[in-house]
């Protein structure tokens, strides 16, 4: 009995989703019952052209109501706007631009092939007959005639086509400016403080013009909604309303669902919480703008009584409500009450006193899509704007960073990860708090409200992208390696599985970088969710700016590009650090590669790295190529007299980290000192020396001179002792104590078991010779010294006479 209500919900499911498909597949029928009419009239038709007209692809009315859509795009940035409708009314100029745009490019893309096609007939039929020469046949020429008017007719629109793409660009580039323009000074326009009689005579003045405004909006929705509901309206409208309440009903259920499902599918842990969250909250977010949107069309649907104003304000809410589904859900997953379902590790208390916290942040996102339409079509006098921003303001300020002060209250439990950052949040909280009262009341309500949404956006965009890369890790990590199910199948298919493990590391760091640069994309385009833009600043970052239209260039120092690079050196540096750490930990694990490889490729993608944030930060200042002609002209005079040591050595260590002839942990020994490279740079190799010392040697002498790499024969640190005993002796014996005092010697390696040989007999003298390794390489000389001194005494304890005279290192160490 408990299971009926799922059976029944899923029939009804799949009763809806039979009819979705049946509303889905029938156009689809009809259009292919055309297509195949107009199939067979074609057939029919023998007069039918192989290669259809360039007028088909690229028509007149086509070319015609582009160059009409760019001169009004243009009228329209000409006019006068309002500081308040400024910024919408150039963002839809800006994305009309760009669609243009987009449109010439692909016609252009679309009739360049024709115009190699009938090139290509035309060389085929080749020139005119000249005067004097053989006339041709009549059907000759009319064809060479006809191909070269369709010819000259693509290139006509070719061209027009290209100059629509050259003036829509053009177009999109000063619309950027003058929105940039334009929402700057928009940040900084001051109003009368609400702390003075100014701003509230103001309001109290405007009070007439905006309760008709909005008595006005009033009466429309009543009269939209008592039209939805007339007549056989009424089943429609209902109907709607009853689907989107089955969808939501469903969406309750579905939580359970999902995590049974999980728990079934993927191996206990982190990883089970992971995708619970990312898959519920991606669902929520889908079925709150799904069911908005049938309960929206059952109301709009053929309503004469809906206006521009209602459309308007109901798109902007559609906007928010899947953000809210989205916060909603993952607050619930984040602070479930079962902890095994938390993706961070959080006190009961901390996520009881948390649990409505995502709720309020939900609520605060319905409202700001009600103030973009106060702000921009309510029609409201500007003084009841700022207001309502102002009350936005100090109304949400305080929840954003209701966080940082609970997790500061509840750091004594101790089960909080991040705890320790639990007092720099709730500081830097409180003073972005306070920052935006401050501005709030001396009058600046655009820059608080900015800066409020700003970190609301950014607060959402943040959680979303860690969780997704969280996601990726963990997918990583457990899911694909080559010890995992689905990892060990493709081992089966036969990928090697030091592949398949440096796949499942290096593959979620891409992603991750990724998510980064959405991120930033994010953030820069004002922490909205806007697909167009953060597509637009996604491709900024890939392709960079289009300065085809831009002006020389130059030098230029202002506070915001000084603070910029400043910021640039600092994330720079971080970002290096997390990038060579995670090579050092998580990639390099994963392969065969000496300490020396991985040495030389950490130090190449630093300084590379140190050097792209070098030309970013010159960028960023203005400073081009042709402004740095005299840069490097001085360079090349001072290169020529007195830099080439420098240059040299720079180009030696370049080659040394390329070839490695020599590597981090080789015994080598140049110039007379003998030791074990510890470090190379562009510039110098740091050598450990046997006295505890470091020789700084420059590059360019591991080049230009002979170097002996001990480390190359595979024995670093093996050593050799050399004794002369009388040919009458236990040999034998003398062998065995031989190695019993190097084994006990206490430098001597012990994983490398020391050996005793027989080497010569001569002169009724037998030389026997010891051999071991030295625990520390860079040492090996002071410990062979030691392990002579302990045979030396092992041979006086067991009586074993030595020939005189004796040779102690006739042979020199390996």
């Amino acid at each position: 009995m408990a299971f009926i209500p799922t059976r029944a919900l899923s029939a009804l499911f799949t009763a809806l989703f039979i009819g979705i498909c049946s509303l889905t597949t029938l156009p689809a029928a009809w259009a292919a019952a055309e297509d195949t009419q107009q199939n067979q009239s074609e057939i029919t038709n023998p007069t039918t052209p192989l290669i259809s007209g360039i007028s088909v692809i690229a028509p007149d009315s086509t070319l015609d109501a582009m160059g009409a859509e760019l001169h009004s795009v243009y009228e329209s940035s000409t006019k006068n706007y309002t500081k308040t409708e400024s910024t919408v009314a150039y963002a839809a100029l800006l994305k009309r631009a760009s669609a243009i745009a987009t449109q010439a490019d692909g016609l252009l893309a679309k009739i360049k092939p024709y115009n190699t096609i009938y090139q290509n007939f035309l060389n085929i039929l080749g020139k005119a007959p000249e005067k004097g020469d053989t006339s041709e046949s009549p059907s000759v020429t009319a064809q060479r005639k006809a191909l070269s008017a369709k010819q000259r007719d693509i290139s006509e629109r070719m061209t027009r086509l290209r100059l629509y793409q050259l003036e829509a660009q053009q177009l999109v580039d000063e619309l950027r400016q003058h929105g940039s323009a334009i929402q700057q000074a928009t940040l900084t326009q001051r109003f009368p403080t609400p702390l003075g009689i100014t701003f509230w005579s103001q309001l109290v003045d405007a009070a007439g013009n905006n309760t008709g405004r909005l008595s006005r909006l009033a009466q429309e929705s009543g009269a939209v909604l008592s039209a939805s509901l007339k007549g056989q309206r009424a089943l429609l409208t209902l109907g709607s309303f009853a689907l989107s309440a089955l969808l939501l009903t469903g969406w309750l259920f579905s939580r359970r669902g999902i995590r049974s499902l999980v728990s079934r599918v993927l191996p206990a842990g982190r990883i089970r919480a992971i995708v619970a969250t990312v898959t519920c909250s991606i669902l929520t977010a889908i079925i709150w703008r799904f069911s908005f949107d049938i309960a929206w069309a059952g109301i709009s649907f053929n309503n004469n009584a809906l206006q521009e104003d209602l459309s308007v304000l109901a798109g902007m809410i559609a906007i928010q409500i899947p953000i809210c589904g989205f916060v909603t859900e993952l607050g619930f997953n984040l602070l479930s009450r079962d902890e095994k379902w938390r993706i961070i590790s959080l006190s009961d208390t901390l996520a009881k006193n948390l649990r409505l916290f995502p709720f309020w942040f939900a609520v605060a996102l319905a409202i700001r899509g009600i103030l973009r339409f106060i702000d921009t079509k309510s029609g409201l006098s500007s003084m009841s704007i700022q207001f309502c921003d102002a009350l936005y303001v100090l109304s949400v300020s305080p929840l954003l960073f209701a966080v940082p002060r609970q997790l500061r209250l509840s750091t004594g439990e101790g089960k909080e990860i991040h705890s320790s950052l639990a007092p720099l949040l709730q500081t830097l909280a409180s003073s972005v708090s306070i920052v935006c009262w401050i501005a709030v009341f001396l009058g600046y309500i655009p820059l608080a409200y900015s800066i409020i949404t700003w970190i609301s956006g950014m607060a959402v965009t943040t959680t979303a992208l860690v969780l997704f890369a969280m996601l990726v890790i963990a997918l990583g990590d457990t899911i694909f390696p080559s010890s995992a199910p689905v990892g060990s199948r493709l081992v089966q298919l036969g990928l090697p599985a030091r592949l398949v493990d440096q796949a499942c590391v290096v593959i979620p760091g891409i992603i991750c970088v990724f998510l980064v640069i959405m991120g930033f994309a994010v953030a820069t385009a004002g922490a909205t969710f806007d697909p167009s833009q953060i597509i637009s600043r996604i491709a900024y970052i890939f392709n960079g700016a289009d300065t085809s239209t831009s002006g020389e260039g130059g030098f230029h120092i202002s506070l915001d590009a000084i603070i910029l690079c400043i910021l640039l050196f600092i994330l720079g540096s971080y970002a290096i650090k997390i990038l060579t750490t995670w090579f050092r930990e998580r990639y390099f694990p994963k392969t065969s590669l000496d300490i020396g490889a991985q040495s030389s490729i950490l130090s190449i993608i630093t300084y590379s790295s140190w050097i792209l944030i070098g030309l970013t930060a010159a960028s960023t200042l203005g400073v081009t190529m042709k402004s740095m002609t005299w840069v490097v002209s001085a360079l090349s005079v001072g290169i020529g007299f007195g830099l080439q040591s420098i240059v040299q050595n720079f180009v030696s260590g370049i080659i040394l980290m390329a070839e490695r002839p020599v590597s981090i942990g080789d015994v080598v020994e140049i110039a007379g000192s003998r030791g074990v490279i510890t470090r190379i740079s562009v510039r110098s190799t740091n050598i450990a020396l046997s006295d505890k010392s470091t020789l700084i040697v420059p590059n360019s002498q591991f080049i230009t001179t002979a170097v002996r790499n001990a480390t190359r024969s595979e024995k670093p640190g093996v050593f050799t002792t050399v004794l002369q005993l009388p040919f009458a002796s236990d040999l034998e014996r003398a062998m065995q104590v031989m190695i019993e005092a190097l084994a006990a010697s206490k430098n001597v390696d012990p994983t490398y078991p020391p050996t005793a040989t027989i080497t010569n007999i001569a002169d009724g003298s037998a030389l026997l010779t010891g051999t071991a390794r030295a625990n520390d390489v860079s040492s090996t000389t002071t410990i062979r010294s030691e392990a002579l001194f302990d045979i030396w005494q092992a041979f006086q304890e067991n009586n074993i006479p030595i020939s005189i005279p004796n040779s102690l290192a006739p042979f020199p160490d390996k």
